[in-house]
This record gives C-alpha cells, sequence and structure tokens, in this order.
C-alpha cells in the first residue's frame, strides 16, 4: 500500500517519539551513588504558573488575575515566556522573576520587561530573554524558590505573585 508524503512524515515521527521514549524507560534511572541527572541536561523546563493579587505579600490587585507559561532553555540561555492577565488598574509596566520561597519576598533574578506599558484590563504579551544558564539551572533545580511578580503603575511592588513550584 502506498502511503501519502503526509501519512509517511507522521509515521517517521511517530517512530522517533517512540524511539526516544524507549531510550528514557531503557535507561533506567541513575544511580543512588553517581549524580542524579537534573531536567536541564535534558532541554527545557517548562512551567505554567497561575498568579493572583492574594500571593503578594503586601497588597497586590486583588480584582485582577493573570497565568504564565515559562520556557526555560539552559542550553541557549533563552527563558521564553508568555504572560495574560485582565481586571488589573492602571497600566502593566513590569515583570520579573524573583528569588524567594513562598510567603517570602525577594530580589529581581531575572527581567523579563521592564518600562513597559500595557493596558491592565486584559492583555497578552509574549517574549524571550537572555539569561545566564547558571541561573536558569538554579531556577529548573528548585523551583519553589522563585516566583514570577507581575507590577502595575499602582501596585509599584508588586500587582501579581505566582510562586513556580
Amino acid at each position: 500500500m502506498q502511503l501519502s508524503k503526509g501519512a509517511r512524515t507522521t509515521g517517521r515521527v511517530g517512530a522517533l517519539v517512540a524511539s526516544a521514549s524507549s531510550m528514557l524507560v531503557f535507561a533506567g534511572p541513575a544511580s543512588a551513588a553517581g549524580d542524579t541527572a537534573t531536567a536541564y541536561e535534558y532541554g527545557h523546563e517548562q512551567f505554567s504558573i497561575q498568579l493572583t493579587g492574594d500571593e503578594v505579600r503586601d497588597g497586590g490587585d486583588r480584582d485582577g488575575d493573570g497565568v504564565a507559561r515559562l520556557d526555560l532553555d539552559p542550553k541557549n540561555e533563552r527563558i521564553c515566556y508568555v504572560i495574560t492577565w485582565r481586571g488589573l488598574e492602571g497600566h502593566v509596566t513590569d515583570f520579573h522573576i524573583h528569588s524567594a520561597p513562598r510567603h517570602n519576598d525577594g530580589p529581581v533574578f531575572v527581567d523579563l520587561f521592564n518600562d513597559r506599558r500595557f493596558h491592565g484590563e486584559s492583555n497578552t504579551v509574549a517574549d524571550c530573554v537572555h539569561s545566564d544558564r547558571s541561573k536558569i539551572r538554579d531556577i529548573i533545580d528548585e523551583p519553589s524558590d522563585y516566583y514570577l511578580m507581575l507590577h502595575t503603575t499602582p501596585h509599584h511592588a508588586g500587582a501579581l505573585r505566582g510562586q513556580l513550584d
């Protein structure tokens, strides 16, 4: 039976995925005595994070909410993101990854954007930024030690927050 070009391509992609999956299964867990493999040794790590004003320790915009998706790529020293928000007062100005566990405030660890001006009512922003490989690996290794913070004109200290967990 002759297959169409699309079917042959789909078949090849499926075989490649199956092959890669079986290699991971047959590789088995790392030895307890040896180094434990981390996610960044295998490529990208992705996170989906809910952001709320309730997570901001000293205020925040309780009427707004948001969701962000991060794609951490240590090999190419790049962090890509998509963030969508709604119901925020004023304008969105900054978006960062901060370093601190839940219920604690910490310094900016990675700037995703600064000094911008987007409507707070509803918007989506997507982009990629350069970041040191070591910073990306730190986030991947201990995601619960980092959080996202979205800042607005009335909430300079932070409008929405979400822990990476």
